[in-house]
């Protein structure tokens, strides 16, 4: 049994610790793991269906779309809560109706407070459709406490001066520590002391899922200050992937606009876990300046000499492997070649399976003489992948304006011709869709409701 079969049966099986470890692990593996989940999420125990729909959103492989969605109407109030937060790994404006439909008919609070959590998320992805529901969330005071503090995390994200007009509203909540949480916010009340820093921390591990919320909402209501307290956290937690996996989202939510300082840090990081998950977070950035740092990663994690390679556990290897085939790809989709040479090495490699993420960076930004290693890919590899390096390898044909004819592809062999046949039969791909991710959200008033 290989490493992400492994982390998919524990699934479900053992404690909420355990769950997160192999989650965080998972996230690690990214699109490798998504067929395997994708035939785990028929389980009939709904424990696992519940884990395994988190997984699928904490990697975010387009295949998962439909299945994430349609767990928002399971049975069971943990796969509901489930998808409610894994929808968040697809921005979209159909994602934005899904959500409202759930907030709709949905009465368990959890499941509520995630997807308000979600549109939140899907916002600053650019989906500025999930403002309205937001700001309706926060202003009806027959909403649950516990979700109108999730969806006035938006405040955030919008401009200061309209942040603090939504705010004013609601320093006079009949209900104080939502008043509270919108004065600090808005940025107008003053941060917490080092033991409410410690506390927060404490109360990451904890099981109960509104214990766990109100730490995270404290500590990313701290702002730039809590970056490195969060950094040395990762680091000194990095044998227990379930705590880093808590940590990081909690950065995630800090490091929001404020990518390139923590992108900083990344060259004091070796540990995997922590390693991984930063660079996730800074692969979602819009600054390149952040997303350059990427490169002192890939850099860093270079294979070396054999004798050095040959004392690193093999799930290590892979796990940093993959790490570089993320970062890779981050940068190849914000359109920087500053690592292309390491790319065309990693792509060149015969020895190992094509990595997904290296395949989708030698689509952005390859060129025509990528395509004879991709042949060489196609060859040897099979199912989904080698559909998708067909899919790639067209793709990158049209955009470099090479024809089947081209010279490049006369030196073939008999073998490599016949794959070549294969790949131009068919119909042409459909073009690669927009990354609701990479657009920035157009600018618009918030409407204001008053709330006396």
């Amino acid at each position: 049994m290989d490493e992400v079969s492994r982390l998919v049966e524990l699934l479900g099986t053992g404690d909420a610790a355990v769950d997160e470890g192999a989650l965080a692990l998972l996230a690690i593996h990214g699109r490798k793991a998504a067929e395997a989940l994708l035939t785990a999420a028929a389980s009939t125990d709904p424990r696992r269906r519940a884990a395994v729909v988190t997984a699928l959103g904490r990697i975010g492989d387009p295949r998962a779309r439909r299945t994430v969605m349609l767990a928002l109407a399971d049975r069971t109030l943990a796969v509901r809560a489930a998808a409610a937060t894994a929808l968040s790994a697809y921005p979209s404006e159909e994602t934005v109706s899904r959500v409202r439909g759930m907030l709709k008919r949905e009465a368990e609070v959890e499941v509520r407070a995630r997807g308000a959590a979600t549109l939140v998320d899907l916002f600053n992805s650019g989906c500025v459709e999930a403002l309205d529901p937001l700001l309706s969330l926060v202003q009806s005071d027959s909403e649950d406490r516990h979700v109108r503090l999730e969806a006035l995390k938006v405040l955030a994200a919008l401009p200061p001066s309209e942040a603090r007009a939504i705010a004013s509203g609601l320093l006079g909540d009949k209900d104080s520590r939502l008043a509270q949480a919108a004065a600090r916010l808005a940025g107008s009340a003053r941060a917490e002391d080092d033991a409410g820093i410690h506390e927060a921390l404490r109360e990451l591990d904890s099981s109960d899922y509104f214990t766990y919320r109100r730490a995270a909402s404290f500590l990313a209501s701290l702002g730039e200050s809590a970056v490195p307290t969060l950094v040395r956290a990762l680091r000194d937690r990095s044998s227990d992937a379930a705590a880093c996996a808590r940590l990081a989202s909690v950065m995630k939510e800090v490091a929001r606009g404020r990518e390139r300082m923590v992108a900083r840090y990344l060259d004091e990081i070796e540990e995997i876990l922590p390693l991984g998950l930063m660079v996730d977070i800074i692969g979602e950035s819009r600054d390149r300046t952040a997303l350059y740092h990427l490169k002192g990663v890939i850099d860093h994690l270079q294979p070396g000499p054999a004798r050095a390679e040959g004392s690193v556990r093999l799930e290590d290897r892979l796990a940093r492997e993959m790490i570089a085939a993320k970062a890779h790809y981050y940068l190849a989709r914000a359109g920087s070649r500053v690592a292309f040479d390491s790319l065309k090495s990693a792509l060149r490699r015969q020895d190992a399976p094509l990595m997904g993420e290296i395949l989708m960076a030698a689509e952005e930004i390859g060129g025509r003489e990528e395509l004879l290693d991709l042949l060489a890919h196609y060859g040897r590899e099979q199912g989904w992948m080698r559909d998708r390096i067909r899919q790639s390898f067209r793709r990158l044909m049209k955009r470099a304006r090479v024809s089947a004819d081209d010279p490049i592809f006369e030196r073939l062999e008999e073998s490599p011709r016949v794959w070549l046949r294969e790949i131009l039969a068919g119909p042409e791909p459909k073009p690669a869709g927009p990354r609701a991710a990479a657009a920035s959200p157009p600018a618009r008033r918030p409407r204001h409701v008053d709330t006396a």
